[in-house]
């Protein structure tokens, strides 16, 4: 059987959450071989995780109340976080500095 081989290059970058390092993820490795490279960020380096800005303003500009009396009021709230924050992000940027 021929294997697939991808015409561009492709890096997936990782960070060192548990499911990323874990026996069972190691079996993917073989991705390698189809052109998909595998790059783990340092250990202890969020502010080098793009998603980790994203998760923060999530957090604490899109959804400051945390006390909830039900969890479909959590669920509504998580939703609406999340919706405010992918609004935001397909607002374009009329320069770079508002980009980043």
């Amino acid at each position: 059987m021929p294997v697939w081989e991808r015409h561009r290059p492709c890096t997936v970058v990782l960070d060192n959450a548990s499911a990323h390092v874990a026996e069972a993820f190691k079996g993917r490795r073989q991705l390698a071989k189809i052109g998909v490279e595998l790059f783990y960020l340092p250990p202890y380096s969020p502010e080098l995780n793009d998603i980790e800005l994203v998760w923060r303003q999530a957090k604490y500009q899109d959804y400051p109340q945390r006390a909830q009396t039900s969890t479909d009021a959590i669920g509504e709230a998580v939703d609406q976080a999340m919706t405010r924050q992918r609004d935001r992000i397909r607002q374009p940027a009329t320069n770079f500095t508002q980009a980043a």
